[in-house]
């Protein structure tokens, strides 16, 4: 039993490590930095809720490799917690997407960068759900509902499973 248990947890810090790969760090705002997702070799998809408009000129994104490079903002929908920003010169690696649905009862992790190594918390999906409208009149189509603790810096992360494949992003921003 002790090495089926030693097995699994090896899966689940390999499953962060896949994920730490395209997993970087959003410093949009004053205090604590966030995290975001890579979306193409230059983009980085976020919560839009950790990007203060009072500091778009000021962007700087962490990467994988340890380097920071500019950001911008490329679009925003505050309805829906999504903002896209553009990394100068920046050549992320992507990463794949969960071939199936995620399943009521399956674990989950939630992978961040708000400092220069990467974190994660373990979780249950406690749900699916959606459609549903937010507070502030977006419409989610499909959402996944998840026990794990969002840190400092969480949001804006990407949610995987097991094998470090994006189920979704993670925001606080909704709640």
């Amino acid at each position: 039993m002790p090495s089926e248990l030693s097995d699994f947890s090896n899966q689940l810090a390999d499953a962060v490590q896949t994920a730490a790969a395209w997993t970087v760090r959003v410093h949009a705002r004053r205090g604590y930095p966030a995290s975001g997702i890579a979306l193409a070799s230059d983009l980085v998809l976020t919560a839009d809720h950790v990007v203060d408009p009072s500091r778009e000129d000021a962007i700087k994104l962490g990467l994988p490799n340890g380097s920071d490079v500019s950001g911008s903002v490329v679009g925003r929908d505050p309805a829906t917690d999504i903002a896209i920003l553009r990394a100068s010169g920046a050549s992320l690696s992507l990463p794949s997407v969960a071939d199936a649905e995620p399943r009521t009862g399956a674990l989950a992790l939630v992978v961040a960068r708000p400092g220069a190594d990467v974190n994660a918390s373990l979780g249950l999906i406690t749900g699916l759900s959606g459609p549903a409208r937010t507070r502030r009149g977006g419409m989610l189509e499909r959402f996944i509902q998840v026990d794990a603790v969002l840190y400092p810096g969480f949001s804006g992360g990407p949610l995987v499973n097991a094998s470090g494949a994006v189920l979704g992003m993670i925001t606080s921003g909704l709640g």
